[in-house]
């Protein structure tokens, strides 16, 4: 009548193995997929922005002159793809946060 069966969850241990971690399993897997396609190209354009920005830094730091204002030129010229760079990684972190049906706030 009242015994344990194999299978049946005790009432003592409520949470299974992806509640005790915080992980849900996705549940619009189309969100996830274009989350991660958006992922992909912004590491491009972060990667881009890097090497366009690192010399002009360290043209900024120690040299003078019309080095220095190429410096700041090419500093200038790796603000676009920093800006889609952390566009693109923001949409995908919504998408991919919104496919799990997680709240926001």
């Amino acid at each position: 009548m009242g015994g344990c069966r194999p299978g049946d969850r005790l009432a003592f241990w409520p949470l299974d193995a992806n509640e005790m971690t915080g992980r849900r399993s996705v549940a619009e897997p189309e969100l996830e997929r274009q989350g991660r396609r958006l992922g992909r190209p912004a590491r491009w354009f972060l990667f881009l922005a890097v090497v366009v920005a690192v010399p002009g830094i360290v043209l900024i730091l120690f040299t003078g002159g019309w080095a220095q204002a190429v410096g700041i030129v090419l500093v200038a010229l790796s603000g676009p793809p920093c800006i889609v760079a952390v566009g693109l990684l923001l949409s995908s972190l919504v998408a991919r946060w919104s496919a799990r049906h997680r709240s926001f706030a």
